[in-house]
């Protein structure tokens, strides 16, 4: 038997479980709206109506309402007690004008199963971040590694901002904050894609303050002439695929991305460059990368991968996907490079100023400064945008100042990081 009362948030944190069986009661302030306790404490919202109707008719035609049916809301607390009465209200709306709910609940429901987070992600993929992200393979690895294994399944209507902070907390305390923020830019990107697509209503992550997460706003740094040394030695050691990616960012300065995702195909062997379409570049331009004669050397002792058509350059699955394990990779790196730095120092306790692989692009910037290349050889080296109007009445592509400013890099590094010791490319 249902008891009426009329129910209120702090009656349902004191309300005691019955000691046996199940109690319900029904809402005055609501009339349909159901609390149903168990003996184990657990509450939970229903609602029950009539659909105007589904009795037939009065002899004078008019509709008449037809037996009880019920649709469970959800638990409490996950839906609030005035959220249940919202649904109740718009149920017993519907069902005074003749139409059940419970055909679009139904719906509703297969929709939420068909869109999981998993399905969204695979959606999202193929329709927007392979179009607008250059490196979308790396976004895609990201969120399969660290949020589909616990959220996957779940439906992305579902998915709670406590969720993601959840997932973004572990990685912090293990210390992949890059990781974190990473997280975090793509599931809001997937969430405005979703909301977008009404898929969901709002965005869950909108207005999330993660201080921990704030970006280092410096440039970076020029790495000193030991410093370097020290990087390179420990990138010879790391060997393929690491060692001879890092080295490649070295001499070049491009961005981790423009290596790291780079395939066999973007190489032109005959002119000696890297080919960055459009649809690879991070300011959606095409960009050529000339290969010094040090790089050129370091990219024929790479392995060639016969059993792939068009293979990854770095890779450690024979070219099939790209390299992955970045923070890994960079670990191993700056251990490496400490224990090279003591070594030249004679000094067990000399430390390694922390650096970041962003570091490598500051650096061949500046030294190509006191190389004397202008800026607007430097910044095509780079592949800066070009300011103001130069972006419209500039069409120079800087091709040859390019090849000659990274040759005369190379060159310069190579004679910083290798002293005396012959100038052999890194092995495979």
């Amino acid at each position: 038997m249902t008891t009426k009362k009329r129910l209120t948030s702090q009656m349902l944190e004191r309300m005691t479980p019955p000691k046996s069986g199940r109690l319900e009661i029904g809402d005055e302030l609501c009339p349909g709206l159901v609390l149903r306790v168990t003996e184990q404490g657990a509450k939970s919202f229903s609602v029950i109506y009539r659909v105007l109707g589904e009795g037939g008719e009065t002899a004078a035609g008019r509709p008449l309402a037809g037996k009880q049916h019920r649709i469970t809301l959800g638990k409490w607390p996950i839906i609030s007690l005035t959220h249940a009465r919202e649904r109740a209200r718009a149920i017993l709306a519907k069902a005074s004008e003749g139409g059940d709910p419970r055909a679009e609940l139904v719906a509703a429901v297969k929709e939420r199963r068909a869109n999981t987070f998993s399905a969204v992600l695979e959606r999202h993929v193929k329709q927007d971040a392979m179009r607008t992200i250059s490196s979308w393979q790396n976004v895609e690895r990201v969120l399969r590694l660290h949020v589909v294994p616990r959220l996957g399944d779940t439906s992305i209507a579902d998915i709670r901002r406590s969720d993601v902070h959840e997932i973004m907390d572990d990685l912090v305390a293990s210390g992949r904050i890059g990781t974190a923020r990473e997280v975090r830019k793509q599931m809001s990107r997937i969430f405005n894609w979703a909301a977008d697509r009404e898929i969901i209503e709002t965005n869950p992550l909108s207005g999330m303050k993660r201080t921990d997460l704030a970006r280092n706003t410096e440039a970076g740094r020029a790495l000193s002439d030991v410093e370097l040394r020290a990087i390179w030695a420990a990138a010879e050691a790391l060997r393929y695929p690491f060692g001879s990616l890092y080295q490649f960012l070295m001499l070049t300065g491009q961005r981790r991305a423009e290596w790291a995702f780079c395939k066999r195909s973007e190489i032109d062997g005959e002119n000696r460059w890297l080919d960055l379409g459009k649809e690879r570049f991070k300011s959606r331009r095409e960009h050529i990368v000339p290969m010094s004669d040090a790089l050129w050397a370091l990219f024929e002792r790479l392995p060639v991968w016969t059993d792939a058509n068009d293979y990854f350059v770095f890779s450690s699955r024979h070219g099939r996907v790209p390299v992955a394990g970045f923070s890994q990779g960079k670990r191993s790196l700056d251990e490496l490079a400490q224990e090279h730095l003591r070594k030249e120092m004679g000094k067990p306790a000399a430390v390694l100023q922390h650096f970041r692989v962003h570091d490598f692009r500051v650096t061949c910037e500046t030294r190509l400064a006191h190389l004397g290349f202008n800026q607007e050889i430097r910044d095509a080296v780079l592949g800066h945008a070009k300011p103001g109007l130069q972006k419209t009445y500039n069409k120079h592509d800087y091709l040859e100042e390019k090849r000659r400013a990274l040759q005369a890099y190379a060159e310069h590094l190579l004679t910083i990081v290798l002293m005396d010791k012959p100038r052999q490319p890194v092995a495979a």
